[in-house]
């Protein structure tokens, strides 16, 4: 920290002066009293070999402002340094006239450029041809600058060069930062700090890398089969028969004295913590959990969804009082698909009561009030290779409830006692594999 700006002006003066001396660039043969460094700006410079480095602005810093006050003296903003930003022109001035005289202003320019860029911070440290560039009041102070050349382009430097009825001037401008202004010694201090709680943690943030589920069916042949989705295709778990819904995260510090999930899906307004009936439990590198039927006030519907872990660990404090610590992984997503639970290894036939074609299941249908956006966006069918539309003509699907879905044959291009597959996909999701034996 510092009082007098002009030190800085010295710091940078004795920079260009020692780097320029000891360059093999410096002529041979010139009498080194000849290169004068000053202070002053371009229209002063004299002699016949002269750098000039004016100060012409000054602002400060932000990252600097409202600091906290060190003391309890007021006002507060006396006792805090202020940070500035410093703005130098950089120009150089050889009396000697015509193209030597300038040749000579454009190497001496080039010259202290190169100063500037090979030392672009300054401290204490600094030392060149074995001569510290901190000297007097500067040394031993603790001040750090950066000097940074700024980009002005040719159109800007026409108004700093420019003035009446002066000619061109070369110059190159520079910031330097941040000087800190000096404040005044705080008179009171703050209190004494009686306990410091220092709370260590031997495991990192929990991390998803993945999610994973196993979709078991039976082939139209009655093989069985089973196949390991990546990222996780799961159903809602059937409540009444206790099965489906497992699901599978896995990766790194998953678990704490606390693991639970926060999941994500675009109709929540955030992210949703499951509740117990989830049936969330963890070990280092997985987390094994049970898809419901809704999360708290949220129903699940078919659709992609993402999956945050939760972390919660608990410290003792050196108050006695304990301490929670709360963290979170990434996002890792999975797929929520439709389930079907009226096929008989996996083949849907006729409904004994309707005589119907109804796929029995859940979720097909999720009513909202009038105006609202519905929550299932799109349905779609394909029995075989072809899509059927929605409808209650013959060769259409219709959805008759939330659980059923009515198949209207004969469908076009598909003969009857023919299997074929039955696909259902609602909002990009898509259900088992499963089959249906036209009448």
């Amino acid at each position: 920290m510092l009082l007098n700006l002009s030190l800085v002006t010295d710091a940078l003066i004795s920079l260009i002066d020692k780097y320029i001396r000891a360059s093999p660039a410096w002529p041979i043969g010139v009498t080194p009293g000849v290169l004068n460094v000053s202070a002053e700006p371009r229209d002063k410079l004299t002699g016949e070999s002269t750098i000039g480095m004016y100060l012409y602005h000054i602002t400060e810093d932000a990252h600097f402002k409202n600091l906290p006050s060190p003391s309890a003296d007021l006002p507060p903003i006396r006792y805090t340094p202020m940070g500035l930003n410093l703005y130098y022109q950089l120009s150089a001035r050889s009396s000697t006239p015509g193209d030597p005289g300038i040749q000579r202003e454009q190497q001496l320019l080039g010259l202290a450029i190169k100063a500037l860029r090979d030392y672009p911070v300054v401290d204490d440290s600094t030392v060149i041809a074995n001569t510290k560039i901190f000297a007097g009041d500067l040394d031993r102070t603790d001040n750090r600058f950066r000097i940074s050349l700024l980009p002005i382009t040719h159109n800007e430097a026409l108004n700093f060069s420019t003035s009446g009825e002066h000619r061109l001037r070369l110059a190159v401008y520079y910031q330097v930062s941040v000087a800190l202004l000096e404040p005044e010694k705080p008179t009171l201090r703050a209190g004494r700090v009686l306990k410091y709680g220092v709370f260590t943690f031997t495991r990192g943030a929990p991390r998803l890398d993945g999610s994973r589920a196993t979709v078991t069916f039976t082939m139209p042949d009655g093989t069985a089969a089973s196949v390991e989705t990546q990222p996780a295709e799961v159903s809602v778990r059937n409540l009444t028969t206790n099965t489906g819904g497992e699901i599978i995260f896995f990766g790194s510090d998953l678990t704490g004295d606390q693991t639970t999930l926060l999941i994500k899906n675009k109709r929540f307004t955030g992210p949703i913590e499951v509740p117990m009936d989830w049936g969330v439990t963890a070990t280092d590198t997985q987390i094994f959990a049970v898809v419901q039927p809704a999360a708290g006030p949220a129903k699940i519907l078919p659709g992609i969804y993402s999956a945050i872990a939760k972390v919660t660990t608990h410290q003792m404090g050196p108050d006695n009082q304990m301490r929670t610590f709360i963290k979170t992984s990434n996002e890792m997503p999975f797929i929520v698909t439709p389930r079907i639970d009226n096929a008989i290894d996996n083949t849907i036939t006729r409904d004994p009561l309707t005589g119907e074609f109804d796929v029995r299941g859940a979720v097909f249908q999720d009513p909202v009030p009038q105006g609202e956006k519905p929550t299932i966006e799109s349905i779609e069918v394909f029995v075989g290779p072809r899509s059927l539309g929605a409808g209650a003509a013959l060769g259409k699907f219709e959805v008759i409830d939330a659980n059923t879905i009515r198949l209207r044959f004969p469908i076009p291009g598909i003969n009857s006692n023919e299997t074929v597959p039955f696909r259902l996909i609602i909002n990009g999701a898509e259900s088992a594999p499963n089959w249906v034996t036209a009448p």
